[in-house]
């Protein structure tokens, strides 16, 4: 009997949550990427392609790990 009676009282509550959501309008945030993420998105892109500029102009022959124990 309190099985059946806590599956009602969840049922219950589901439906009153539909309801309110759907009552007052409550959208969830759009799915996908925001002005904010795209500015984010570009800025990395920016220091990614600073990082591998300044790598592309080490020599070949110089070894960091070596330049750091001398």
């Amino acid at each position: 009997m309190l099985t059946y009676l806590l599956s009602f009282l969840f049922i219950v509550m589901i439906v009153l949550a539909m309801r309110v959501f759907l009552h007052h309008g409550i959208t969830l945030p759009p799915i996908g990427s925001s002005n904010i993420d795209d500015r984010d998105a570009q800025r990395i892109d920016i220091e990614l392609r600073a990082i591998t500029g300044m790598r592309e102009q080490i020599p070949s022959g110089w070894n960091t790990a070596d330049h750091h124990t001398r």
